[in-house]
C-alpha cells in the first residue's frame, strides 16, 4: 500500500508535464485577418504589455490616422483599457537585416539584388531607428552592429560576397540574439534563396547550421521575436535546388512572422520597401494584463478596430517553463521525482536506540499452605482451605534505586545502572 502512495505523485507530476508541454510548445498564430494584425508581442516589463498593431482599411492601403479610442483590447475575455497609446509611426524601430551570402546567390545578380534592397531599407532609416547586418553561408557573421548610420551600414552592405554553403537556422538564431535587449518594436528580416545544408545530402557535413530548424524556431519564441522571411529566386523545388517554401512558411507561421516570396532580384528592392513602410505605420498600445500572475500560463489577446479584430497569444516567462526546450523540462521535474525516494535512501533509526527501557519489579513466588499446598496471599497467617496456622518470615531487607526503581545487590552503594546512591527500603514499604 505504501508503495502504491509513492508512485501516485510520480504520476502525478509527469500528467503536469506532459500537459505542460503541449499547451506551451504549441505554436503562438498569427492573426488570419487582413485587416488587422498584431505585428508583436512585448512582455519584457510584463504585468504592462506592449502591442504593435497594423491596420489596412478596405483597399488594402495601410492606416495612419487612427486613435486611442479606436482600439479596443481584450485578454482571455476581459475587456482592459489601453494605458498608453502612440500613433502610427511613432516608435522607434531596431531592424536586423540577415542575408544569404551562399554561392548560389551569385546566379541571376541575386546577390547584386540583394544589396540594391537592403540599400533601400536603410535608405527609410529615420533618426531613431537603427540597423544591424548579418550575412551568412556556411558561417554566420554580424558585418555591422546596431548603428543609425547610414554611410556606415552602405558600406556593410557592398561588402556582401557569394560563396560557400547554407546556415539559414544558425543565422535567425543569431539574429534573435542581436534582438534579444533591445527596446521596443524590433524586426527580423530573413532573406534566403537556398535550403540549409543541415538538410541537404549534396552538400558537405560542415556546410550547414549547428541548429535544427525546430531549435531555431523555439529560440525565436523564446524571445518573442516573430521572423519575418523572403524567399527568393525558383520556388517549389523538390531537389536541392531552390527555396522549400515549406520551411520558410512554417518558421513564419510559429513565430508569429510573415513570408513573402520574390521571383528575382529585382523585385526585391519594392518588397524591402513595403517591410519599411509596414513597420512605420504600426500603433503601439499599452495595457496592464488583468491577471498579473507569475503563473507560467498562456494568455489570448484580441484587439478591436472597427469591428475588425486580430488575434495573438503570449506565455508570462517570469515562472521557469518549458516551452523553449523539453528537455529542460525533463531536467527540472527530474529532481523532483528524486525528492520522492530520499526517505527511502536515508538510514532508518536503529529500533534499540529508539526504545524506552521500563524498570520491571521482580515478581516473588506465591507462598502455599504447608499443610495442604494450597496457595496464600502474601502475609496470610492461616490457610483458608484448611486452618493451619503459617510461619511467618522475617520481612526481607532489600536496596533498591530511588532514581530507576532497579533492586541494587547487597553492598553497592550506587546504582550500576544510573549511578544514584542507594538507600536501604524495606519491601513493604514501596
Amino acid at each position: 500500500m505504501r508503495q502504491r502512495w509513492v508512485f501516485f505523485p510520480i504520476g502525478l507530476l509527469l500528467v503536469i508535464g506532459v500537459l505542460l508541454f503541449i499547451r506551451q510548445s504549441a505554436p503562438l498564430q498569427p492573426s488570419t485577418l487582413d485587416r488587422v494584425s498584431i505585428t508583436q508581442v512585448d512582455t519584457s516589463d510584463y504585468p504592462q504589455v506592449v502591442l504593435y498593431v497594423r491596420v489596412h482599411d478596405p483597399a488594402g492601403s495601410l492606416e495612419r490616422d487612427l486613435g486611442r479610442a479606436d482600439f479596443s483590447i481584450i485578454e482571455d475575455g476581459v475587456a482592459v483599457p489601453v494605458a498608453d497609446f502612440v500613433g502610427a509611426g511613432g516608435s522607434a524601430i531596431r531592424s536586423v537585416l540577415v542575408i544569404d551570402r551562399s554561392g548560389s546567390m551569385d546566379e541571376g545578380n541575386k546577390i547584386d539584388g540583394a544589396r540594391d534592397a537592403a540599400q533601400a531599407f536603410v535608405g527609410m532609416v529615420r533618426s531613431d531607428d537603427q540597423v544591424a547586418l548579418i550575412g551568412f553561408n556556411d558561417q554566420v557573421v554580424v558585418l555591422e552592429p546596431f548603428t543609425d548610420d547610414q554611410a556606415i551600414l552602405e558600406a556593410a552592405i557592398r561588402r556582401l560576397r557569394a560563396d560557400g554553403g547554407t546556415a539559414l537556422y544558425d543565422s535567425i538564431v543569431e539574429g534573435v540574439d542581436l534582438l534579444r535587449d533591445q527596446p521596443g518594436r524590433r524586426a527580423l528580416l530573413v532573406l534566403t534563396d537556398g535550403q540549409d545544408c543541415r538538410d541537404l545530402d549534396s552538400c558537405p557535413d560542415d556546410a550547414g547550421s549547428s541548429h535544427t530548424l525546430a531549435e531555431a524556431i523555439a529560440y525565436a519564441n523564446a524571445a518573442n521575436q516573430p521572423v519575418t522571411l523572403i524567399g527568393l529566386g525558383q520556388r517549389g523545388s523538390s531537389g536541392d535546388d531552390g527555396i522549400d517554401e515549406r520551411v520558410l512558411q512554417r518558421i513564419a507561421t510559429e513565430t508569429r512572422g510573415s513570408y513573402a516570396y520574390s521571383p528575382d532580384a529585382a523585385a526585391l528592392t519594392d518588397l524591402y520597401r513595403e517591410i519599411a513602410g509596414g513597420l512605420q505605420s504600426e500603433y503601439r498600445l499599452t495595457y496592464h494584463s488583468p491577471r498579473p500572475f507569475y503563473d507560467g500560463t498562456r494568455r489570448d489577446i484580441r484587439v478591436v478596430v472597427a469591428g475588425e479584430q486580430a488575434a495573438a497569444t503570449y506565455t508570462e516567462r517570469h515562472l521557469i517553463t518549458i516551452t523553449a526546450h523539453p528537455l529542460v523540462g525533463l531536467a527540472l521535474l527530474l529532481p523532483l521525482l528524486g525528492l520522492l525516494f530520499v526517505p527511502r535512501w536515508l538510514p532508518k533509526p536503529s529500533s534499540a536506540s529508539a526504545a524506552t527501557v521500563l524498570p520491571v519489579k521482580e515478581e516473588l513466588p506465591t507462598p502455599h499452605c504447608i499443610q495442604c499446598e494450597a496457595p496464600l496471599r502474601a502475609g496470610a497467617r492461616f490457610c483458608g482451605r484448611c486452618g493451619t496456622p503459617q510461619p511467618q518470615a522475617e520481612p526481607e531487607r532489600r536496596i533498591f534505586c530511588d532514581m530507576c526503581g532497579r533492586p541494587i545487590p547487597p553492598g553497592a552503594h550506587v546504582c550500576a545502572l544510573c549511578g544514584e546512591p542507594a538507600r536501604t527500603q524495606e519491601q513493604g514499604d514501596e
